[in-house]
C-alpha cells in the first residue's frame, strides 16, 4: 500500500512539474537540440549534448539526468525551446523535471522544466529502443 502511495504522489508531482508555466503565446528566447542515452532499471541515468542557439549564437551543452520509475535503454532526440532566459549564465544548472515517456522500437515523450533562475525548457523527445518512463528527474544542463 504504502508502494502505491509513493507512485501516485510521483504521479502528481509529474503532472504539476509538467504544467505549462508560461503564456501560450510567448516566443522562446532560444532553442535547444539535443542527442542523449538513458538507462535504467527503476532509477536512471541519461546523458548527452546538443547545442543551445541564444541571441544567433550556437553553444555546446552537455546533459546528464537521474530519474526515478524509469524501466529500458533508450536513445532520444530532443528539440526544446527556452523561456524565460535572459543572460546565459542563467541556462547553467539543475532542472526539475517530470517526464511521460514509452518506446518500443520508436517512441516520443514531453517534458517541462524549470530550473533555479527560472528557466523554463520545454523538450519534445523522440526516442528509440525499449523504455517505459513516468519519473521526476533532476536533469543537470550546463554550456561546455
Amino acid at each position: 500500500m504504502r508502494g502505491l502511495r509513493l507512485f501516485g504522489t510521483a504521479i502528481v508531482m509529474i503532472l504539476a512539474l509538467s504544467a505549462p508555466v508560461f503564456a501560450e503565446n510567448e516566443k522562446p528566447d532560444a532553442t535547444l537540440e539535443l542527442t542523449q542515452a538513458s538507462a535504467a532499471i527503476f532509477f536512471g541515468y541519461t546523458w548527452g549534448g546538443g547545442t543551445l542557439t541564444f541571441q544567433d549564437k550556437a553553444y555546446p551543452v552537455d546533459i546528464d539526468a537521474f530519474s526515478i520509475f524509469a524501466l529500458g535503454f533508450a536513445k532520444a532526440k530532443v528539440s526544446a525551446e527556452v523561456f524565460h532566459l535572459k543572460k546565459l549564465d542563467d541556462f547553467n544548472g539543475t532542472y526539475l523535471a517530470g517526464s511521460v515517456e514509452g518506446t518500443l522500437g520508436a517512441g516520443a515523450g514531453a517534458t517541462t522544466m524549470r530550473n533555479q533562475n527560472g528557466v523554463v525548457i520545454q523538450l519534445f523527445t523522440t526516442t528509440e529502443g525499449l523504455n517505459l518512463k513516468v519519473a521526476p528527474e533532476g536533469v543537470r544542463l550546463y554550456i561546455k
